[in-house]
């Protein structure tokens, strides 16, 4: 009878722990951002060194940088005004494969509870209700962690992270400790790509909306009317 209660004890462990690794892909983790958070020692000029997406695991970038400026109003999702204390994000980036060398640019602004200042949100009509930004942790003269999550209103969610820093690049003891914080939030470490940022000359930004296309086989990305003269070996 013993041995029969402890098999039956052995399968009912195994199953929960099972069920308990089993994560709801639509659902946004839970996060605890970082206490005691000053949002002004965090805004300036960062590099993106790292960085994740759920939804673009195949693509790649380069030379990505962000400027987080603070607000005194947001734009509601109708387009109205609301005064009320946010961050806004412009950020500029390369497709790594890109062979024009193309800067675009980005920005988003979220509202900030000035009780909790180290959670930001921001209202989209494509997102169900609110896209989240955390600051996981902070040093703020030389590195920081974000993630960001919006559950939809069909499909999974949408998940990113950004290891940001102050230069070009951090100290692999850095990378490490910060990398090593992502898993607890389903972050898949293996989609955790590094940007570079060796050849990051001058170029005007420009905001670009048109579709980007990869062919079946390629991971170089094109948009349709442009012209990509590459000229191998010279």
């Amino acid at each position: 009878m013993m041995r029969v209660l402890s098999f039956l004890f052995l399968v009912f462990f195994l199953i929960s722990t099972v069920y308990s690794r089993i994560v709801d892909k639509r659902k946004c983790p839970e996060v605890r951002a970082v206490p005691h958070f000053d949002l002004s020692q965090m805004l300036g000029d960062w590099f993106v060194v790292e960085y994740y997406a759920s939804a673009e695991e195949a693509l790649s970038y380069s030379c990505m940088r962000a400027v987080f400026t603070e607000d005194d109003h947001v734009q509601a999702e109708d387009g109205s005004i609301e005064w009320t204390p946010g961050v806004t994000m412009n950020f500029t980036y390369r497709f790594a494969d890109d062979p024009i060398g193309e800067n675009l640019l980005g920005n988003i602004t979220w509202k900030v509870d000035l009780n909790e200042p180290a959670h930001w949100t921001h209202s989209e009509i494509t997102y169900d209700g609110i896209y989240n930004t955390y600051v996981l942790d902070t040093e703020y003269k030389t590195w920081m962690l974000l993630l960001h999550c919006a559950e939809q209103r069909e499909g999974a969610r949408y998940l990113s992270a950004f290891v940001l820093s102050r230069k070009t690049t951090l100290p692999k003891n850095v990378m490490a400790y910060l990398r090593d914080k992502l898993p607890r939030y389903d972050v898949d470490i293996k989609y955790v790509f590094p940007i570079p940022h060796d050849d990051c000359s001058d170029k005007p930004a420009k905001s670009d909306f048109s579709p980007i296309l990869v062919e079946v086989g390629s991971k170089t990305p094109k948009r349709p009317g442009v012209s990509y003269n590459v000229a191998f070996g010279h």
